[in-house]
């Protein structure tokens, strides 16, 4: 796996700023918690991991960072609704908001459980659009924002027992392509992120239950699946997030920057 840390953090860049990021206890919402805030952000990470929140806790105190951790289970919009005006009393209103809380499951169409597409969708999309609502509320007032979605390579070229999965993430870039048009006059820009296989507990958990041999063999076919041939960072989706939050990208909004290393560019299915 790669190590690759983020180079590109310009000290102070989004110094003033307020960001609300979902799955901040893990993964590439960490990587984009931390990325922020060492760029000056005040970051609102939220999640419902309690042992991840602990630990984010620990490495912004650790790290001399201004990040929140708040337990909110975006599913819930009386959870993000409570979760937003503690974040405007602690930090003041939200000016960037990026949702990179996502749940995967590998369940065959038929056989998935009203309890397991319900949750997916609740997870995947719908508490992105909770999020979305509260935040502009917020940005309309601050005369301005940003919002990411972390969406997903899946939205095009998706793999079999991602069904729902796959709908959630193309509805998440659809949310964006339209809610442009109705925000983009109070000068707030809405783009999604998608990427391809990335080296996150998610990925990790898929290695559960095989053997050595068999984990190995998984993850070489993993990196020969894009053109550079390694599995991304999340730390490489965070940079892509940053320049999306940031003036370098002032002229862009309701678009999706792929990030899969060429994924799309070879994988046929």
């Amino acid at each position: 796996m790669s190590n690759q840390k983020s180079t590109h953090v310009i000290l102070g860049e989004l110094q003033g700023q307020v960001a609300f990021v979902t799955g901040a206890a893990s993964g590439m919402g960490k990587a984009i918690a931390l990325d922020l805030a060492k760029s000056g952000a005040r970051v609102w990470g939220v999640d419902t991991s309690n042992q991840g929140l602990v630990d984010l806790k620990e490495l912004a105190k650790k790290s001399n960072l201004e990040i929140w951790a708040d337990k909110c289970d975006i599913a819930s919009q009386s959870n993000v609704v409570e979760s937003f005006e503690k974040m405007n009393k602690e930090f003041g209103r939200c000016s960037i908001l990026v949702t990179a809380a996502g749940i995967g499951l590998y369940v065959d169409f038929l056989e998935m459980s009203d309890a397991e597409m319900r949750r997916l969708i609740d997870v995947n999309f719908i508490g992105s659009i909770y999020c979305a609502q509260e935040a502009i509320k917020h940005m309309k007032q601050n005369g301005g924002g940003k919002i990411v979605f972390v969406s997903s390579v899946q939205a095009e070229l998706s793999l079999k027992g991602c069904v729902v999965y796959a709908s959630q993430k193309a509805a998440l870039n659809s949310v964006a392509r339209t809610l442009v048009l109705e925000v983009g006059k109070n000068n707030i820009r809405v783009n999604t992120v998608s990427p391809g296989t990335i080296d996150t507990p998610m990925l990790r958990r898929d290695l559960t239950g095989m053997n050595t041999e068999q984990a190995a063999e998984f993850l070489r076919s993993v990196e020969a699946a894009n053109v550079i041939g390694k599995i991304g960072t999340s730390e490489e989706v965070a940079e892509v997030v940053h320049y999306l939050v940031s003036d370098h990208s002032s002229y862009v909004t309701g678009t999706d920057i792929i990030v899969d290393g060429g994924f799309r560019n070879i994988k046929k299915f």
